[in-house]
Order: C-alpha cells, then structure tokens, then sequence
C-alpha cells in the first residue's frame, strides 16, 4: 500500500536557497520560497531577477447540496487576475466573474496563520481572509450585475474547530530538483449565505464543505496543468481529494496529491490523468497502485482565453461528477457515486 511519511511543517519551505522537500502536517510558519539558487539552471543570474518568476495560486472552493464553485486568484507579479465560477447544482446554471488586477494590488500572502488576499475594484469584490490561528477561515463577494450576468454576493465561512477538518502542505520538485512548488491545502465544513440575483441559499453547516488551496512556484515559459479537486458528505464524513499530473521524474515519492477523510489526511501517490474524449467527455484519473481509480464526467465548462501582456491563458474550470473508488493508507474504501468536484485544464503561456 503507498504511503509517505507525514512529518511537521517547517517554518520555511527554502532554508539557504534550498527547498525542503516533503509532506507535512500542519502550515509553513512564512509561505515564501524566493531565495533559492539558481533554479534556471547554473548561469549566474542573481536570486531577485528568478525570483520574479516565481507565482501564486489561490483556490477557494465550496460545495453544498444546491450550489457548487471557486473562487481562484492568480499572482504572476507584473499582473493578477481573478475568477469565481458558480453553479446550480439542479438546474446547472452557470454565471462567472472576471477582472484582470493591476501590477501590486493584490499578492498571494507568505502570512497564512492570519492575512487577507482581496480583488477589489468598482464592481468586482472579493475577499478570502485566512484566520488559521483562530481556526476560521472567511471568504466573501460581491459583484455588480450587467446585460450579461446577474449581481450576485456570498458570505461564506469554514470552521476549522470542528470535526472533518483536515490540512496538509508540501514541497515538491517544479520539473526539476532546483525548482520547487510549495502548497497548503485544507478541508472544513462550511456555512454561509449566496444571492445570486435569481435565488438566496443559505449553506447549512451541516451539508457544507469548503477547500482552499495556496500554493508557488517557479513557472516556466510554457506551463500546462491538470488539478482534479472532489468534496462533499459521505455518511455525514467529510470527504475530499486533490489530484493532480505529474511535476516532477520524482512524483512517487514527492507530490501534493491527498485524501481528506473525516478529518485526517491520506497521501496518494501519483496519478495520470487523461481525456479520451476531449475536455467535454469522461476524464479518466487512475494511478500504478490500484489506490484510483476514477472517472469525472463533466456538466459544465466554463472556459476562458486571456491576453494581457506577455500572458497568454487557456483555461477550462469544469463542474462535474465522480463515480469510482479511491482507498485510503489503512485500506478503507471510499466509494463515490455522483460526487461533485471540480476539474481545471490550464495552459499558461509567460
């Protein structure tokens, strides 16, 4: 059966212009990985010129009986951009948000026991306020309507003192060993309130659950991305996963992809993900060690193509639905059946 050791969080993910390659328990003390030494090979390039490659994701995703969606924040530096997708989950309704963000308005934190990462312009707001240390974590926003989308505004809020919250952080090798990506990831359950100018929901906390995920790295020229994200109830437990392609030759025994079960985290080992049938049929998830297997049928795209600057983006965010098994590091089956999640097919062009 895989496994990978779990050991307590470092306070730096780089120490000395070194990452500190792992899985960890907890959350890094300073979420900054700047520093490190010659990650672009062994030119003498001083560290604050690489350094400017260095970008950051954050994802917010909550999930109830009737509504499903993400929050996403981008930080390449010299520009950011924010996106909230929702869907209903019965009528499957769409609507989405987007605002590109000028240079240094908005920044993904290295503070993550207690900051605030905002979007904040005439129509578009929003908020995720991370509160780690009072176990809470708040996200928020509110946007103004048009001929195109209804206003619509939520007020969401996980609570990390109750039963189902589970977190983990990693460092991992970017492509190669000089490179690094550090992430944080947790689960919780979640309540709330979201207008979306058609109805009002109010998310029971009870049937709630919320996922966020943080994390830099080193991108390349050309980075392309696939990052699978699952969560929901299961017999009241909260179940949730993240899945993702291969970074590294070394993605055995160093990736971020992990099981969240009732409150305590599951490493997975590595896994491909393919699309036989393109972004609007089945995606197939299944890794070597008979640990996933999984099938994700999409309901709803929205997809989005960005110019700004020197940036190019294709992105595809996916709601849709699992069915398969996945088994946790002590055996235990979880089987999911009609399980919301939500898909991401990313190429970046820098």
């Amino acid at each position: 059966m895989y496994t990978r050791e779990i050991t307590p969080a470092p306070d730096f993910p780089v120490v000395d212009g070194k990452p500190v390659f792992g899985t960890f328990s907890g959350v890094f003390k300073d979420f900054d990985i700047r520093g490190m030494k010659h990650p672009f090979g062994m030119l003498p390039v001083p560290t604050f010129m690489t350094d400017i490659r260095i970008m950051g994701i954050m994802r917010f995703l909550f999930c109830d009986e009737n509504n499903i969606g993400e929050i996403e924040l981008f930080d390449a530096g010299y520009f950011s951009f924010m996106e909230t997708t929702l869907w209903n989950r019965k009528t499957r309704h769409r609507i989405a948000y987007r605002r590109i963000i000028p240079p240094g308005l908005m920044k993904v934190p290295n503070n993550l026991l207690s900051s605030v990462t905002a979007c904040r312009t005439h129509r578009r707001l929003v908020r995720l306020h991370s509160k780690l240390q009072k176990k809470r974590f708040l996200a928020d926003f509110d946007f103004l309507g048009s001929d195109s989308r209804p206003p619509c505004e939520g007020r969401l809020e996980m609570n990390l003192s109750l039963p189902g919250f589970a977190e983990l952080s990693t460092v991992t090798p970017y492509h190669v060993r000089r490179r690094c990506q550090a992430a944080y990831q947790m689960t919780a359950p979640l309540s709330g309130l979201i207008g979306t100018g058609y109805d009002d929901y109010r998310i029971d906390i009870a049937s709630g659950v919320g996922f966020f995920d943080v994390r830099k790295a080193h991108f390349g020229l050309r980075t392309k991305m696939s990052k699978m994200i699952g969560m929901g109830r299961i017999d009241g437990k909260v179940v949730s996963f993240q899945l993702g392609n291969p970074t590294s030759n070394d993605d055995s025994r160093y990736n971020d992809n992990v099981l969240f079960v009732d409150g305590k985290a599951w490493p997975l080992p590595s896994v491909k993900i393919t699309r036989p049938y393109g972004i609007s049929g089945e995606w197939v998830i299944q890794d070597t060690e008979s640990m996933v297997d999984l099938v994700f049928t999409p309901v709803s795209d929205s997809a989005r193509q960005l110019s700004a600057f020197i940036m190019r983006t294709d992105y595809h965010t996916v709601y849709g639905l699992y069915e398969g098994v996945l088994l946790t590091g002590a055996g235990e089956k979880i089987v999911l059946r009609s399980f919301p999640g939500i898909g991401k097919k990313v190429l970046l062009r820098i």
